[in-house]
């Protein structure tokens, strides 16, 4: 009973009024429940949560900090002390947040719902992250943090977070490094990403599918086609482009100047369509192709199917409105369509074309 002895005669000395002296009897008491943990739930432990989280109320941010850096790696530290600590300002909640196994998921999904983006990253780098609680991140946090979830290999992640957050990648380059990287992202919606990211992670998808058995990517490419078909329902315009196209096709009239034509009159639904016809990718390739900032997938397409380097040129420049200024870079334009070598499209629209064939 010496601990409770010492922690009552504690209680009576933190009536003072001193800001130093309950920074130090904040310490004294830290250091008793270290030296004697008590048994969680017990009363011992009731009172010094009672206490510790009175003394962490008064004190100053800095020792805060301290406290929450010692409890975050107590298993059995108070919980009323590590709930405060959690919600308090992120230089003090961080430790709590990242490391404590106190906080139940929960607490955790709780806190989550109102916090700033620092806790929710701190969040996002615990050993391990439920479902539940990546769903919350993805939902309400910025890119950064939402890198920083993917990048945690202990991120339990749903197939609806995956889509969400492959879906915020189309336009965010600082998530597509990590969705790449990760181990467990599937296979279709990489598969996706081809058509977003730069080289460097077009050739690192690549890499991945090439040691992927041939059924089961497949089997991917499938998933992914009728998941991309399902988004494309919502756009009304997509069947009247389709027929459009299939009678452009009876008439011969399918060419490099209809699409031309189309995409300088901004009929964007009839061009995706028509492009996707002759190039052999899907309508989501094709309206990727023109609309996200990177020429490369444009290029790629364009010289697997065989178009001639001005019919590119000319497709490149019109994707943006055309200005008086428009065609200033057409040389270099030709010179990037001239580097792709056949075989490097080739193999970039295998996987592309065998996502558009499982609807075959």
């Amino acid at each position: 009973m010496a601990v409770v002895s010492k922690l009552n005669n504690l209680v009576e000395l933190a009536r003072e009024k001193s800001s130093e002296r309950r920074r130090t009897l904040l310490r004294e008491v830290t250091d008793l429940f270290f030296e004697e943990t008590p048994d969680s739930g017990s009363a011992t432990s009731r009172k010094f949560d009672e206490l510790l989280s009175s003394l962490a109320e008064q004190t100053a941010q800095d020792a805060r900090e301290e406290l929450s850096q010692r409890f975050a790696d107590a298993p059995q530290a108070p919980r009323g002390l590590v709930l405060q600590l959690a919600q308090d300002a992120i230089e003090v909640a961080a430790p709590m947040l990242a490391r404590s196994r106190v906080l139940t998921d929960e607490d955790l999904l709780s806190i989550a719902e109102t916090a700033e983006q620092g806790h929710l990253k701190a969040m996002s780098r615990r050993e391990e992250v439920c479902e539940r609680l990546s769903d919350t991140i993805v939902r309400r946090g910025d890119d950064e943090t939402v890198a920083q979830l993917i990048r945690n290999d202990g991120a339990r992640l749903s197939r609806e977070t995956f889509e969400t957050v492959t879906e915020r990648a189309e336009s965010s380059p600082v998530l597509q490094g990590p969705l790449v990287e990760r181990g467990d992202t599937p296979n279709d919606l990489l598969a996706d990403l081809m058509l977003t990211v730069g080289n460097s992670l077009r050739e690192r998808i690549m890499e991945r599918f090439d040691a992927v058995d041939p059924a089961v990517l497949e089997h991917a490419m499938a998933a992914s086609k009728a998941r991309l078909a399902q988004r494309m329902a919502e756009d009304r315009d997509i069947a009247a482009a389709q027929k459009f196209v299939q009678t452009m096709a009876l008439r011969k009239q399918l060419t490099g100047n209809l699409l031309a034509r189309l995409l300088r009159e901004r009929e964007y639904s009839k061009f995706y369509a028509a492009f996707a016809e002759m190039t052999g990718v899907d309508y989501v390739a094709a309206r990727r192709a023109i609309k996200q900032e990177s020429i490369d997938p444009l290029a790629l397409i364009c010289k697997s199917a065989g178009f001639d380097k001005a019919l590119f040129v000319t497709l490149a420049v019109l994707r943006h409105a055309a200005g008086e200024d428009a065609f200033r870079d057409a040389r270099e334009l030709g010179q990037l369509y001239d580097a792709i070598s056949a075989d490097d499209a080739a193999r970039a629209m295998r996987f592309w074309r065998m996502r558009k064939n499982m609807a075959a």
